[in-house]
This record gives C-alpha cells, structure tokens and sequence, in this order.
C-alpha cells in the first residue's frame, strides 16, 4: 500500500496530499456582476430631464462676405475660431468658417497669426496646444520630449540639455495633457477583435504609495484603446472597462484574455451584456444577462521563491474550442497567451524613467506620470496607432516651425 493520503475537499474533488503526486486544482466559481455594480454606470444612469438643443445650421462665410478685397492665401484648414459667442467657433473646415491669415509674430520662429472676419478675434495658430506661448523654439522642444520618451529621466535631461526641471516637467505635461486629447478624439466606434489585458506595479517618491498601470491592447492591430493609472481595486477595473465600453462600437464583442486576477471578470460580465424582462412571480423584473458569445480566457502563472513554476490556463467565459477558432480566425496560434501585453509593459517600462524596476527616477506625483504615459504612446507610433491617421499623433502634438 502507497504512502498517499487522500482527503475529500470542499468541492468533493480527492484530493492527494502527498507533494510528490500530481496536484488537482479546482477553479472557483466566480458569479458575474452587473452594471449597477461600476461606479461610472451609475453616474450614467442618472436621469436628465434637458433635452438638447439641435446645433444651428451656419452659412458659409464665402457666400456671406463681400467680393471685393484680395484672395485667401494663407491656408486655415484645421484651425478654429475660439471665441465661443461666434457663430463659427468651433468649425474647423476651411470652406466654411470666416478665418484668414493675419500676419506672423516671434522673434526665434514666425509663428501664424490668424483672424477670424465674421467677429474679428485673432489668435495664434499655437493655441490650445503645448508650445502655445513658450519662447522656446520648437524644435528643441521637442527633442528634449523625444529624449523623455526614450527612457531619460527629467533631471538627467536638465543636466544635458540646460533647461530646469519645473520648465521640462512644464512641457511634458502640456503634452501629455494635449495627448490625451488627442487619444479620446482620435479613439471613437473602434472594431477591436481581440484584446489583451494587465497591469504593472509602480511606486510614487513614498513607499507608501503604490500605482497600478492599467494597460488593453489589440494584437492584430497593436492599439492601446485604454490606460488608467490608480491603485489595484475593483472600482478602477469597472473603470478601466467602462472607458473601453464607451469607445468601442455598440455590436463589437472583443475576445479577452488577461492574467489571473478575477477583478476584470466582474468588470468585463457588468459591461458587456444586456437588460432584460424577466417574468417572476406574476411581476416583471429586470435581469441583467452576460451576452452569450463573450470569451474571456486567464493565464494563471504561480511562482515560488520569485521563480515561474506552472502556467495553468481557465476559460472563464466561453469554452476552449471556441477561443482556439477565433484566435486562428485572427491568424493567431490559438492558445490562450498574454504575450503582446506583457511585452508592451517591458517597452513602457524601458520608456519612461519613473516606471524602470529598482530605479531612482521615481515621480512624485500621479498626474505628471500619467502625463509622461500619454506622451510616450503618442511618440511610439506602434504604440498608439490609428487606422485612419497614423501622422497626427506628433504633428498635432508639436507644430511645424512654419506655424
């Protein structure tokens, strides 16, 4: 007779106590969770009585000016007027709002002054983006942003470059700031089949302070839809999906893979789903139900002494059969991996100083890391890709020196 001893667990599964044997791992049993459980659906679902109104039809300045005067030879493509009480504020093609060139200013570039002829407002063609008002010319701007986004830490960059510190964490956040205005423009009604989802640990200047990186990306197209930056809890995952939810289109239904943390299956089973009558008792009550084709798969990797000792691999959603199809109907292997994720953490971890392991360049506070993180993703053009514009992403960001 062996030396094993087997028990009964929980779950009447037996059970082999003895190390050297095979061990049975028995997944638990997650219950899904439903929209009134993330915060941001909440805050959706608040009733408004408004009704907004339809926007105001407006004529083109072309046919409202008069004939006479000299031709338009400045082109003012892309440019709006900022005066909120004009009728063409806010308009930005050419053919219709009343903007004409209206000379240059500064003294290390000339920089594009426009004015607008229907209330008369001028302003510079560097407003609403970073190098608005700097004396700095642009180019070197934005090479010290460049080096920033290649893994240079800012008080190295005051010691090569010249510039104080205040003034290059001054710049980083005006574009980091004007990149995330870029990405929530630029991402809307996305088709993303697959993504992939993890997160990465990081630290502000006190110990004490701990951040997660939370990071989604398409294998197939290599876009970074979403990132929150915030401590690892539930609420931040409902959030870090919730922002997926809204940029994505209505009938799009990704495939999801992650590590082994249960937190994004209670977010992705509360987003992607549908309400539903449900006749009970003779009452008619809402029942919130996962949509049927979701396929979430987790990678579960257990270490011990900080090494890897076994990868196990659960379908939480969906089955293996149907994740092995779709995977191959992307051109994918069809095993369940986090392998694109996990190397765009080792590329944000080599590309901002702050979040290199066991560094001295730690940030201070959350806001100009985030920053720093949108500025880095809109410099890597494999990092932050658009299929309709690929060239906007530095251009927006940094004007020419002619503007």
């Amino acid at each position: 007779m062996s030396d094993a001893v087997l028990v009964l667990d929980q779950h009447n599964q037996i059970t082999d106590l003895n190390p050297a044997a095979q061990r049975i791992t028995v997944q638990r049993l997650l219950k899904p969770r439903t929209p009134l459980d993330c915060p941001a659906c909440r805050l959706c679902c608040t009733p408004w009585s408004g009704v907004r109104p339809a926007p105001t039809p407006v004529r083109p300045w072309r046919e409202v000016k008069s004939r006479r005067g000299a031709p338009k030879r400045v082109n003012t493509e892309g440019f709006a007027c900022p005066n909120q009480q004009c009728p063409y504020s806010g308009i930005t093609d050419a053919q219709i709002h009343a903007l004409v060139g209206d000379g240059t200013h500064g003294r290390a570039e000339r920089i594009q002054t426009f004015r607008c002829q229907a209330c008369r407002t001028t302003f510079s063609a560097r407003r609403h983006t970073p190098l608005y008002r700097l004396k700095t010319p642009s180019q070197q701007v934005a090479v010290v942003l460049t080096a920033l986004a290649e893994g240079l830490d800012a008080s190295a960059a005051e010691r090569i470059f010249g510039y104080r510190d205040s003034t290059i964490t001054t710049w980083l956040t005006r574009a980091g700031e004007h990149a995330q205005t870029l990405h929530k423009r630029s991402f809307s009604n996305l088709r993303l089949p697959h993504l992939q989802l993890d997160e990465l640990r990081t630290r502000l200047r006190s110990y004490q302070q701990v951040l997660w990186l939370w990071l989604a990306i398409d294998p197939c197209t290599k876009i970074l839809p979403v990132l929150h930056l915030g401590p690892r809890t539930q609420n931040v995952a409902h959030l870090l999906i919730h922002s997926l939810r809204q940029i994505l289109a209505s009938d799009c239904l990704p495939l999801f893979t992650s590590d082994g943390l249960h937190v994004y299956f209670y977010a992705l089973t509360a987003h992607f789903g549908q309400w539903r009558e449900v006749g009970r008792r003779g009452q008619h009550v809402r029942q919130w139900q996962v949509a049927a084709g979701l396929i979430y798969g987790q990678v579960k990797k257990s270490y011990r002494r900080r090494k890897l000792v076994r990868v196990t691999h659960v379908m939480r959603l969906g089955t293996e059969v149907a994740l092995k199809v779709a995977l191959q109907g992307l051109g994918f292997s069809g095993r369940l991996n986090t392998a694109f994720i996990e190397r765009v953490n080792l590329t944000v971890r080599h590309g901002i100083a702050a979040l290199a392991r066991r560094s001295w360049a730690t940030a201070q506070q959350s806001p100009p890391l985030l920053a720093h993180l949108y500025d880095f993703l809109t410099s890597k053009p494999g990092c932050l890709r658009h299929s309709v514009s690929q060239q906007t992403s530095r251009k927006n960001a940094l004007p020419s020196p002619s503007q």
